[in-house]
């Protein structure tokens, strides 16, 4: 065996075939420990800046180290805890008192974490993690750096002591990688509850050190971790996903999606889709087979239950924010089924109140139908460049490449008005920079964008950054009568782009937007494979355009509108006709 490798050897010797522990039944006592070393765990990999540190396989360790501490009991809990992290991190310690922080001077060279954000494994130009080495009297010059050599807590009735800084050539190099133990295999796969404890520890500890809104929300997210790693030991993958989607909609970050190969998942849901329209679920869009029911048709009921009913039971697991969660679980989850042969049941309430059953098939993929429902529900796929009434030109800056957009420029410098549609996501980053760069020549403010820099494990201590996101505008050609719509499908990149509207100050008419903006990062917990589980999240943190708060709230237009089930049926739009309207109104002032 290497020496430059920890092996973490059981007291108890298992058969190197599997610990499958199927039978596992963890006591309060094991799943406080459990809990304990999650946290620690947690705070050592990201914070402790020693080589073995930064070397050690986590998911592997957080597994067998779980397996470790239930399989050996009669042992107290810091004397596993000093078993399990003596030498991959030598100078973390457990109920010491006695041991003093390292000497530093000025002069001496220190090295720590930077955790710029979660990059997770596919990259980001924004989040990355890198251990930095700085003159200890220059710390001061380096915020994103820890700025306290030695962190204290107390978990399960355990001091703790993790040093954040270290002599970058000496104490950094001591200790070694952890190996998983080669007489213990524990399989790849939620439903064993030792893999689960690993997994769920990661979900929770990436959340906890590199969240960015706790103090927009009402959530003790510390507390999350013990009912994620209770679920483990039912050892189902259903309800163990059940209860990772519970802990995650009260993040209420509409960003976050999950995937897990051993969470089962349906895909399939009938040619239809319906949307909350005045306080009730509307047809939208139907499929060109589907008969008996029409656009402006209320959703009764599914399969024999009542919607609404349907929607409160899903809602506290939709990975959705409050304002949003309804119209998601409507659009996503309501009528999803296993396979493109199933049927489903909907009662249906016609325009003059009648009610009828149908049986549709659900040979759609929901995700593609929730596009067509959106599209239809928006008035996608209109002209790009329109002349209404009064020579008010409408322009889809959504769905413009930059290459094309100085012939549209040229165009839109002859209105008299113009209502620019950011109800679609705009697909090219240059096209609506450059198109805001036509109406203002001086600085345009973005929206208030941070980054709450992890250089301390306690979220109200870390380092709050302000990101510079300002463009600066080059011309006046377009600077005229001018609104933006917005509507309840605007998300993030959207709200971004309607923040330097907002700060131009150009009127926003349409929706409430859906209230989540900042760069996504992705959580990959692998197990033996790059994707085993995916979730993204905000890594960044984004406000309005005045420096409110965004998160759960959503950009708020100047004039409010909401399309009605009359403008559903007879496909108005509404928000359309209602901008020019007002454009009408800004010309004659």
């Amino acid at each position: 065996m290497s020496k430059g490798i920890k092996l973490i050897t059981p007291i108890i010797f298992l058969s190197v075939s599997s610990a499958n522990a199927s039978n596992v039944q963890a006591s309060e006592y094991e799943l406080s420990r459990i809990e304990a070393f999650a946290k620690i765990s947690n705070v050592v990999e990201y914070y402790h800046p020693s080589e073995s540190v930064k070397a050690t396989d986590w998911e592997a360790f957080s597994k067998y180290g779980t397996h470790y501490i239930q399989q050996n009991l009669s042992q107290d809990f810091a004397t596993q805890l000093t078993h399990l992290f003596g030498e991959v991190a030598p100078h973390v310690t457990f109920n010491d008192y006695l041991t003093e922080p390292e000497r530093l001077n000025r002069e001496s060279e220190v090295i720590g974490w930077v955790n710029n954000g979660y990059p997770g494994k596919r990259g980001h130009y924004l989040f990355n993690r890198k251990l930095n080495v700085i003159k200890y009297g220059e710390l001061h010059t380096e915020p994103f750096l820890p700025q306290q050599q030695v962190y204290y807590t107390e978990v399960n009735g355990v001091y703790v002591r993790v040093p954040m800084l270290l002599l970058a050539n000496t104490s950094a190099k001591e200790g070694v990688p952890y190996k998983a133990p080669d007489n213990v295999n524990i399989p790849n796969t939620l439903e064993n509850p030792y893999y689960c404890f690993g997994n769920m520890s990661k979900v929770w500890g990436v959340m906890e050190h590199f969240g960015q809104y706790f103090h927009h929300l009402p959530v003790n997210w510390k507390s999350e971790l013990r009912p994620l790693l209770t679920a483990c030991l039912t050892q189902d993958g259903q309800k163990i996903g059940d209860a990772l989607k519970y802990s995650l909609t009260k993040l209420q970050d509409n960003h976050i999606r999950l995937f897990s190969y051993d969470i089962p998942t349906q895909y399939y849901w009938p040619d239809a889709g319906f949307e909350m329209v005045e306080g009730r679920p509307i047809l939208i869009y139907k499929g060109e087979n589907i008969e008996g029911m029409e656009v402006g048709d209320e959703l009764v009921a599914v399969d024999g239950q009542n919607i609404h009913e349907l929607i409160k039971e899903k809602v506290d697991y939709s990975m959705a924010t409050e304002k949003t969660a309804e119209s998601i679980v409507l659009g996503t989850q309501a009528m999803l089924r296993a396979n493109p042969t199933d049927t489903i049941t909907l009662d249906i309430k016609s325009k003059d109140n009648q009610l009828s059953s149908l049986q549709l098939k659900t040979d759609q993929l929901y995700y593609q139908n929730y596009g067509r429902t959106i599209n239809k529900y928006k008035h996608s796929g209109q002209a790009t460049h329109q002349i209404l009434d009064n020579n008010i030109h409408y322009f889809d800056l959504s769905q413009v490449t930059n290459e094309a957009l100085p012939d549209y420029i040229q165009k839109l410098e002859q209105a008299s008005g113009i209502i620019v549609d950011l109800r679609s996501y705009p697909d090219d980053w240059f096209a609506w920079q450059n198109f805001l760069m036509a109406i203002h020549d001086g600085k345009i403010e973005g929206p208030a964008l941070y980054n709450r820099i992890s250089n301390h494990p306690d979220y109200e201590q870390r380092y709050v950054h302000r990101a510079n996101v300002a463009r600066q505008g080059a011309s006046t050609v377009l600077n005229k009568p001018m609104v933006v719509l917005s509507s309840r499908y605007s998300v993030s990149r959207n709200e971004f782009v309607l923040a330097f509207f907002q700060n131009l100050n150009i009127p926003v008419v349409g929706e409430v937007t859906e209230g989540i903006n900042g760069d996504v990062t992705e959580l990959f917990y692998g197990g033996g494979g790059p994707n085993r589980m995916v979730v993204s999240f905000t890594g960044a943190e984004a406000r309005q355009a005045d420096g409110s708060k965004l998160i759960g709230v959503g950009v708020q237009p100047d004039v409010l509108v909401y399309p009605t089930v009359e403008d559903i049926k007879n496909n108005t739009d509404v928000i359309k006709n209602t901008a020019l309207t007002y454009v009408k109104s800004l010309i004659k002032k």
